[in-house]
């Protein structure tokens, strides 16, 4: 299904989206890198795609805003006809103890994390149903299945981006459209080293004690899984959560006692 298939990757300036982008060009897929300001890095990403032997675009669109996600998609339609796999990967955390955090900066958590991946799956199904074949892969995060503290407002968003993806796979049943989650772990991306400098935590402690691999995980991992959930050969795979975490689900320990110690 790889020949003149677009893939739309929301949040592919750097990091995760961006390594998500560049795989999907290495197969000869059609890339539509979403991007909202960093003009610089997403033209970066634009090089690597085209490098990679891909077709790329941008599209400059703040995804939190239905309006511009339409705005989006109809330049997408104009382009390329459609949007065959969507990656909801667009994402954004501030740390903040709940009695200070303002209306504001939570309500921003929930139109960037979880707002954005319910705009932009609405406006990809329509193609995707109308053809019987499509893959909506989310980026969610650990935040959404243990919470962490001081990420309140992100761990809400991110659950309910876990609970989106359930439901719409239900109502998407024999359509030939899937849908899944990626739960992603610490890695090693701006936003995922900036938690460990503002908390002053030694990463290389952090690895050895809340990981069962002794690292953090790789943006190429995710890109990854999100390769193969974009497949045929995972076309009974719907409805799911996968852990892409380092084991950290597992090496978590509130006692700080695993490990080994310092």
């Amino acid at each position: 299904m790889i020949k003149g298939k677009t893939v739309l990757v929301t949040g592919a300036s750097r990091g995760i989206g961006r390594a998500i982008a560049v795989e999907f060009a290495r197969l000869g897929y059609r890339v539509v890198i979403n991007y909202r300001k960093r003009d610089g890095e997403a033209r970066e990403t634009l090089r690597l795609v085209e490098e990679a032997g891909g077709e790329g675009l941008l599209a400059k669109a703040d995804v939190s805003d239905p309006v511009q996600v339409d705005g989006m998609f109809e330049r997408v339609r104009e382009s390329f006809g459609g949007v065959d796999i969507l990656v909801n990967n667009a994402g954004w955390g501030f740390l903040s103890p709940i009695e200070t955090m303002d209306d504001g900066l939570w309500e921003r958590h929930i139109r960037v994390n979880l707002n954005s991946v319910f705009y932009c799956t609405r406006r990809a199904l329509p193609y995707m149903i109308s053809q019987g074949w499509g893959r909506i892969i989310n980026i969610t995060s650990i935040a959404g299945l243990r919470g962490l503290a001081y990420l309140s407002a992100y761990s809400a968003a991110k659950a309910g981006v876990i609970g989106f993806t359930l439901s719409i796979a239900q109502e998407l049943r024999g359509t030939g459209v899937t849908v899944n989650a990626i739960a992603v772990g610490f890695a090693k991306t701006d936003m995922g080293l900036s938690f460990f400098r503002a908390l002053n935590i030694d990463l290389e402690k952090f690895k050895k004690r809340y990981t069962l691999t002794g690292d953090l995980v790789d943006p190429a991992d995710v890109a990854g899984l999100a390769i193969y959930l974009a497949s045929d050969r995972a076309r009974n795979i719907t409805g799911s959560v996968i852990l892409v975490d380092s084991g950290q689900m597992l090496a978590y320990d509130p006692t700080g006692l695993v490990g080994g110690g310092d």
